[in-house]
């Protein structure tokens, strides 16, 4: 059995053992799932964003939610949550362009989020759409990819929010299995450098290593990433930041500013405060 095949069977998002999503605890926020490794190149992760209906005892509901850039695209079916047999009202299916910057979005009780995550360079091959054009955009996928208007109204038919979680599952490893020859192997491999090094690396070095000019190489990474490769390295050493400074709230921001290549303690908090709007204590708190 290959790895696909596998996912296929042992990967599936499983929801108080079964599948059904009853509103409970277990739902509520947010939860992700990492693809099968095959995959990773492609798509980093397939999630979910659950609103809670009802506060928790002595907590107030969050009104919004502060979405930081990653270079990622993501492809999201949204609905309103509806307890019984028919679970879904207000349904979308959308795709997020890649962002520049930091984004609130609106919370609404009972609102459900499933998505998945694509990695730089991978919108057109998987979804057929240019993250270029959609910079910074949120686009019902009638609007931007006819193609996946079919997916939208099978998510819509599925039984319960599970099924329509592995249905979208299933639809992009079945993508990925077709269309991953398409990508272009240059952007491809110069994106992958990018991640690897978590945006640690000079453009005249990447350019020089992939045999061709600097303007060569912002050209492939943003018709194929959606933004330039500069910006996309700053994304990509913002988010390694970020995650170490959630991984560990008593690091001190001159070490976390060292690890990620950061000239300094002030120049961390200049980014933080730009790319994610607020400073470092107060994102991490």
């Amino acid at each position: 059995m290959d790895a696909l095949a596998a996912w296929s069977l042992t990967g599936r998002v499983r929801i108080n053992g079964g599948d059904t999503m009853a509103e409970d605890e277990q739902q509520q926020g947010y939860t992700q799932w990492a693809p099968p490794a095959a995959m990773a190149d492609a798509v980093d992760a397939f999630w979910q964003f659950w609103v809670p209906r009802h506060p928790q005892q002595g907590a107030p509901l969050r009104r919004q939610h502060r979405v930081l850039p990653d270079g990622c695209t993501d492809l999201i079916f949204d609905f309103h949550h509806a307890p019984g047999p028919a679970w879904l009202a207000s349904s979308r299916l959308g795709i997020v362009g890649p962002m520049k910057r930091f984004v609130l979005v609106d919370l609404e009780p009972g609102a459900v989020s499933l998505g998945v995550r694509l990695r730089p360079g991978w919108a057109q091959a998987l979804l057929g759409v240019s993250p270029r054009e959609l910079c910074g955009l949120n686009v019902t996928v009638q609007d931007c990819a006819p193609a996946l208007a079919q997916l939208q109204r099978r998510m819509e038919d599925c039984a319960t929010p599970a099924h329509a979680m592995t249905l979208l599952q299933d639809t992009i490893t079945q993508r990925w299995t077709s269309f991953r020859d398409v990508a272009k192997p240059r952007a491809v491999h110069a994106l992958a450098h990018l991640q690897s090094c978590e945006g640690q690396v000079r453009m005249t070095a990447l350019a020089h290593s992939l045999g061709v000019s600097e303007r060569t190489l912002h050209r492939d990474i943003l018709d194929e990433a959606g933004i330039a490769p500069k910006l996309l390295a700053r994304v990509l050493r913002f988010q390694r930041a970020v995650s170490l400074l959630r991984a560990n709230g008593g690091a001190a921001l001159c070490d976390v500013a060292l690890e990620c290549g950061y000239a300094d303690q002030a120049h961390l908090s200049r980014d933080v405060r730009e790319l994610a709007g607020v400073s470092p204590s107060t994102l991490v708190g």
